[in-house]
């Protein structure tokens, strides 16, 4: 499977499949919005992500996204949204792996942080799987439409 995975930068005529991705993944997101596509464009304007896109066989399965990149100590938090029709087939391990080695050889990230819901049974264990150790829970960390949940803060040194 790997041959058929690639990652590439993130570009503005991706906006629109990526809206189409997050919306899907708003009930496992930080900030579960569902923005329109002509805020998703003032955002890529306005802040120039270094997030990735994760190609198979050309097409859009999915993205990397990174925040808090912390230039003086290397470190930065990372996260991963793969589409419906992509889910299962191991892309996220795949496009984690190469995404990883991406941030350590490109921003000279020594580690990387990440958070995932209590009840996100296969995130986490995807993330163990990759080798990210759990630093603790976070308490309500995030406001659901009913409840507070708690978050695992998870890392990896690369």
């Amino acid at each position: 499977m790997t041959e058929k995975l690639k990652l590439r930068e993130l570009k503005k005529y991706d906006l629109p499949m990526l809206k189409e991705i997050r919306d899907y993944c708003l009930d496992f997101l930080d900030t579960p919005i569902s923005y329109t596509l002509e805020e998703t464009a003032e955002w890529f304007k306005k802040t120039s992500p270094k997030w990735l896109v994760i190609e198979v066989h050309d097409k859009m399965a999915g993205y990397i996204r990174v925040s808090d990149y912390d230039e003086a100590n290397s470190t930065m938090y990372i996260g991963a949204d793969i589409h419906p029709n992509f889910r299962g087939y191991g892309y996220a391990f795949q496009g984690y792996q190469k995404a990883m080695e991406h941030f350590k050889l490109t921003y000279n990230i020594r580690r990387l942080y990440l958070k995932v819901r209590v009840s996100n049974f296969r995130a986490y264990n995807l993330y163990t799987k990759l080798g990210f150790s759990s630093i603790g829970i976070i308490p309500n960390a995030l406001k659901t439409k009913t409840e507070m949940v708690d978050q695992v803060l998870m890392y990896k040194d690369v």
